[in-house]
């Protein structure tokens, strides 16, 4: 007679005639791994529960929560309601879950995937240079899975929600972790701690919670008003604190919140504001959270309003478009084609004929300047992306003021053969190295959107110089010009511009060259 695996029961003979199981799906619980398949490395963090290692786990890297062996029932509890929280939950902004070590006393762990790092970390550290627009793209992670939490049936509440428990991984994707603390809840019904007090952290808890009032999913809402905060200022929360009572005080009957920085965005300090209001009721839902990130990620990337505007209409929150739903869209708003005529890649492509050949010059000139290759589903397509929008008009013009204009900019300053567009530092000096003092060559900027580099060979070496776009003026020395080109022309003397470094990828898009290195159309 056949051996029957363990756990599971003989049933009657299934339609095939052959003795049935269980399915599997009706006995598996949380995936389980023995101890001895996991090995520990170092630490990564503690909390009140158990600590965070770097291990292995059948020979994958991963993150390993381990719960101290001096645990109470409260303790085993809370590990066991994570573990069944984190194999019911998945969302590429949570962190995933591998299984866990539930039976073994004293050797109860969760595996999960191994991240970088965590938000606290990034933001605190001095030495890390990091823009608005990539950290509002963390904020939008970090709400994205708390979205995904809030619209379950029945409810996550996460209840722990800080910067430290939002993790990164080498992408820089934001993955919310950490549900030991989480709570189940059905849908419309209020919640409300025992006897032992609020859980979680204080700094970051909700009045409600605080003060141990009835709450709901809106209590993550106002720790997410604290992440936004300490994601804008890159500050420590509350220092000024270490009594919990005058705390308490301070937050709930004083209504004290951190000061938002003066450079905050207005429509990002308007969100704070409105997540973390006293009133729960009055607190956006996540949904409307996600909403105003992705306006407020839009605005960061293209600074341009007229630019911004056009992206919200015609893109809404996509992060990249291909480049011919791009030049079909920017056509029609710079009024290059309308109802009547076919879309301008339709033109580019079939029919070139119809296209004054300046016009198709200043398009492809477009083109090669803000168009990046990706793969999709396996073809390889052109693209545009929200930044790189939002650079080229900080680079070359006002859409609203200058529209078509932009194009005849950008095609004059490609034409040239100095201009060697987004390169980098070391690669100039590449271009540069070995030739005769006063070769020179204008690139974009990598630190800051909407500067060029002058870069140069003189007599002690290789020199970077910026060039500031303000107010449609290209600034150098404290004097502005109308185009890139005015300024290398009228700069030239002042700045030892004599030799064009060849080498840019731009020449091929223009006909033939003239003797002293430039390129004309």
């Amino acid at each position: 007679m056949a051996q029957v695996p363990v756990g599971h029961k003989r049933t009657k003979m299934d339609e095939n005639g052959t003795h049935g199981m269980q399915h599997p799906e009706t006995i598996l619980g949380p995936p389980e791994i023995d101890p001895s398949e996991i090995s520990r490395e170092h630490i990564l963090g503690d909390g009140s529960f158990g600590a965070v290692y770097k291990g292995r786990c059948r020979q994958k890297d991963v993150a390993v929560k381990v719960l101290f062996k001096q645990f109470d029932e409260k303790s085993l509890r809370a590990f066991r309601k994570e573990v069944a929280i984190m194999s019911k939950i998945f969302h590429p902004n949570i962190v995933l879950f591998l299984g866990a070590c539930t039976s073994l006393p004293g050797q109860l762990m969760i595996c999960t995937e191994l991240m970088s790092s965590n938000l606290e970390a990034l933001l605190l550290n001095p030495h890390t240079k990091l823009a608005l627009l990539p950290r509002m793209k963390m904020a939008r992670d970090a709400a994205l899975g708390i979205l995904w939490l809030h619209s379950s049936n029945p409810v996550f509440i996460h209840r722990d929600l800080k910067t430290s428990n939002l993790l990164i991984d080498s992408n820089m994707t934001v993955k919310v972790c950490d549900f030991g603390l989480s709570q189940i809840k059905l849908r419309g019904v209020n919640l409300k701690d025992g006897q032992e007090g609020a859980k979680g952290t204080p700094l970051w808890m909700a009045p409600e919670v605080l003060l141990g009032q009835p709450f709901n999913e809106k209590a993550d809402v106002y720790s997410f008003g604290l992440v936004l905060w300490q994601i804008v200022s890159r500050q420590e929360l509350f220092p000024q604190f270490d009594n919990l009572e005058t705390f308490i005080r301070a937050v709930c009957h004083n209504s004290l919140r951190p000061t938002i920085p003066a450079d905050c965005p207005p429509t990002l300090s308007e969100l704070i504001c409105s997540c973390w209001q006293a009133n729960p009721d009055l607190r956006p839902a996540f949904s409307q959270i996600v909403d105003t990130l992705n306006s407020i990620i839009v605005d960061c990337a293209i600074p341009d309003e007229a630019g911004a505007a056009y992206w919200k209409l015609y893109f809404k929150v996509k992060d990249q478009v291909p480049w011919r739903d791009f030049i079909n869209t920017f056509c029609r708003v710079l009024q290059l084609t309308n109802e009547l005529t076919p879309p301008m890649f339709d033109l580019l492509e079939h029919s070139r004929d119809k296209i004054n050949p300046q016009l198709e010059l200043q398009i492809r000139c477009l083109q090669a300047i803000i168009s990046t290759e990706t793969q999709i589903q396996g073809q390889t397509e052109l693209v545009v992306t929200m930044e790189q929008f939002g650079k080229c008009l900080a680079w070359f013009g006002n859409l609203k003021v200058d529209g078509i204009a932009i194009l005849e900019k950008i095609c004059h300053t490609m034409s040239y053969g100095w201009f060697h567009g987004d390169i980098s530092m070391p690669e100039s000096e590449a271009r540069l190295n070995a030739k005769p003092e006063g070769t020179f060559l204008v690139r974009f900027s990598t630190s800051e959107v909407g500067v060029f580099t002058v870069s140069k060979v003189s007599a002690t070496g290789i020199s970077h110089q910026r060039i500031q776009r303000i107010h449609g003026q290209y600034i150098i020395n404290k004097k502005g010009y109308t185009t890139i080109v005015s300024l290398v022309e009228g700069e030239s003397h002042n700045l030892n511009l004599l030799h064009p470094c060849g080498g840019s990828r731009f020449a091929s898009l223009f006909r033939k060259q003239n003797l002293r290195g430039y390129v004309t159309v």
